[in-house]
């Protein structure tokens, strides 16, 4: 509170009064004659001690009463945090939107929040406006500014507000009388805790974060999975569908659609409570192979932008597979069984080589690969092997008919990153009859364990008579024996896939390929590489990067959903790179009159998912140097309250009322008795 000044300190003196005036009245007697002493009985004590109680207390309440007056002609103020009392026309202000999809809702209060804003800074003052994500939008004195709805825009990224904060750094140089900072944000905690992780850095600004209030309906599709781990056509697929209620209210009988090349192919009524998130599941099968386009849509509500969620689902018209091995007798087995499958219509294109190195096997054309001859990984010396693998490629490796602990030598010529211990592998060769079977309960992968468990009184189990002991990793051993021997691991390079077996396919190895599982094993081999179920979808804020099959030369464009082109440069590995996918929708890579390729893009699931704070806790997680102020209060009263303080003189003056109205009453009292 500030001290009285000077000027009114001769009104001290006037507390007195009330003081001086009881004690002159104590002199002032009255004599009055009475016939005789009987009527003084009738004063009682208790009278007397009441009227002397009165007096008292009118004596306290005038005193109180003109300390108030003079309180209030003094004007005290609680100072604010900032304690600014004139800012002066050489003041910079500066404006940081919170630009990102979370603010989307929000629009119309960032509107009237921003005009506030700038109603309270002087035309002539500098003014600074920064977004999140689309960076310096204006700098100027503020009578300058451009309409605010050109400003005040959301974007379908995440927030950065470090980059905003090193803009301002860059462009706030220089001599001014105070700096203000006006933040708009909600109240998620990541930007939360970014504000004032670097609020250090922001020392010579008087900082004011307005804070966006909770959506009040609105359901938002967070992510989509695809639970088949094998895409065929006319098989039924699943379809597992989040949704987060991140409104307020509680959600009944909200429609959600599935929508697959334009056709509505699945509805169901949802209802979900604020805060919860919840899987919903579809059920349908694609007749055709190809590219499909998927839309899962729910019906309107506050935030109409996370209500459609964007797939794609490819499914191989025609499935190429390439044999590599020594022998006929070696590939016999494998060859048949795929032959078998392709005469129950999968349409499987089967090629066969003895080597990498053939001049007719193109191995970008492939969808997966058999290598059965190990040995000749020693003759692999370039990275063609590791780049098909990088680019969705699948390949499958058995040892041959005569192979021993050291067939896997050079499995790192194939990538580098697979674990040394392949160089000396122990062989088990049991005889007598005696074999090894597998241990269901190490099988990773559901569909196989029950093809693998026994069924209607039917052993489904194989034996193994030699085998390769591989070595152990819970992430990538996919199957071990009952002596805890892996004999398959698994790799996962990028969006490609390496199978290594620890058996021949020869019944000198095992009895697998006479057995009725060997058939259904192969197919699910052929259709397990992800390339069907990969990149289903992309996020915002992420990048797209394609290698094409063909050289163009025509120029390529980036079609957005906008419609809007951007020309992409080919490196020298026949890649283009989008750097950032911006919105969601469907983007094409395209030439002037062909289509290449087409991708769905979705809001980042991290952005829709991201923990909103209450506004006390934000208030008591702030740093001190920070007002936070909700969208929703008195902004300019919050403001110039935090600038300068509070005003204390209207309060003494509601004192003083409710005072002299107290002292009327006790003085009608009085004058009663």
């Amino acid at each position: 509170m500030s001290f009285l000044t000077p000027f009114f300190l001769w009104l001290l003196p006037l507390t007195a009064i009330p003081l001086i005036i009881h004690l002159l009245n104590r002199r002032n007697l009255i004599t009055i004659d009475f016939s005789t002493l009987r009527f003084l009985k009738l004063l009682e004590k208790e009278s007397i001690r009441k009227l002397q109680i009165l007096q008292i207390l009118l004596l306290i309440l005038r005193t109180i009463i003109i300390l108030c007056i003079v309180m209030m002609i003094s004007r005290p103020v609680i100072n604010g945090i900032f304690n600014l009392q004139n800012s002066g026309e050489s003041a910079l202000h500066a404006i940081v939107l919170d630009d990102s999809f979370s603010m989307t809702g929000s629009r119309d209060h960032v509107q009237i929040t921003v005009r506030k804003i700038l109603n309270q800074i002087p035309d002539k003052n500098q003014l600074i406006w920064i977004n999140t994500n689309s960076g310096l939008q204006f700098k100027g004195l503020r009578e300058d500014i451009p309409p605010i709805e050109s400003l005040v825009k959301s974007t379908f990224l995440g927030e950065s507000l470090i980059n905003s904060l090193n803009i301002l750094a860059v462009n706030s140089e220089g001599e001014f009388t105070s700096k203000e900072l006006y933040i708009l944000t909600d109240g998620q905690y990541s930007s939360i805790k970014e504000l004032n992780n670097n609020s250090g850095q922001l020392e010579s600004f008087h900082i004011y974060t307005f804070i966006a209030p909770e959506i009040e309906n609105n359901l938002a599709i967070t992510q989509l999975n695809i639970v088949n781990e094998i895409l065929l056509p006319n098989d039924q697929m699943e379809i597992e569908v989040s949704i987060q209620n991140s409104g307020v209210e509680n959600i009944e009988n909200r429609l959600l659609q599935l929508i697959i090349n334009e056709m509505i192919v699945g509805q169901q009524l949802i209802s979900l409570n604020p805060g919860n998130i919840k899987i919903f599941t579809f059920k349908t099968a694609l007749s055709k192979s190809g590219s499909h386009s998927g839309i899962v849509e729910l019906d309107g509500d506050d935030r109409m932008e996370d209500n459609r969620f964007y797939f794609t689902l490819n499914i191989p018209n025609r499935h190429k597979i390439a044999i590599i091995s020594d022998s006929k007798e070696s590939s016999y087995y494998i060859r048949e069984s795929l032959q078998a499958l392709n005469k129950f219509g999968e349409s499987l294109i089967i090629s066969e080589f003895i080597d990498f190195n053939s001049p007719q096997l193109k191995m970008h054309e492939q969808d997966i690969i058999f290598h059965l001859n190990p040995e000749i990984l020693k003759d692999i010396s370039d990275s063609k092997i590791e780049e098909y693998l990088y680019n969705g490629g699948h390949l499958v490796i058995f040892p041959n008919i005569n192979s021993e602990g050291n067939t896997y030598e050079y499995i790192n010529n194939i990538w580098s990153e697979i674990s040394k211990e392949y160089k000396n592998l122990s062989k088990q060769s049991l005889g007598d009859g005696s074999f090894q079977e597998i241990n269901l309960n190490s099988v990773q992968f559901d569909e196989l364990h029950n093809l693998f468990s026994p069924q209607a009184a039917q052993d489904r189990n194989i034996k193994l008579f030699n085998y390769l002991s591989l070595p152990f990793h819970p992430e990538f051993s996919k199957m071990q024996l009952n002596d805890g021997s892996p004999v398959w691991n698994r790799y996962s390079l990028q969006s490609g896939i390496l199978d290594i077996f620890g058996f021949a396919l020869n019944l000198n190895w095992t009895n697998f390929p006479i057995k009725g599982t060997f058939l259904p094993f192969t197919h699910y081999l052929i259709y397990s590489n992800t390339t069907n179920k990969q990149d289903i979808y992309k996020s915002t804020g992420t990048s797209w990067e394609q290698i094409l099959d063909e050289y163009y030369s025509n120029r390529i464009y980036h079609i957005p959903p906008d419609g809007s082109k951007e020309i992409l440069i080919i490196d020298n590995n026949n890649k283009i790179t989008v750097n950032l996918l911006k919105t969601p929708g469907y983007h094409r890579l395209q030439t002037d009159d062909i289509e290449i390729e087409k991708i769905a893009v979705n809001i980042n699931s991290e952005e829709l998912q991201s923990q909103v704070r209450d506004f006390k806790d934000i208030k008591e997680f702030t740093s001190g140097n920070i007002e936070v102020i909700s969208m929703e209060d008195d902004i300019l009263a919050e403001i110039k309250q935090a600038r300068i303080g509070v005003e204390l003189w209207r309060y003494f003056l509601y004192a003083t009322i409710l005072l002299l109205i107290l002292e009327m009453i006790i003085s009608n009292a009085k004058k009663q008795r």
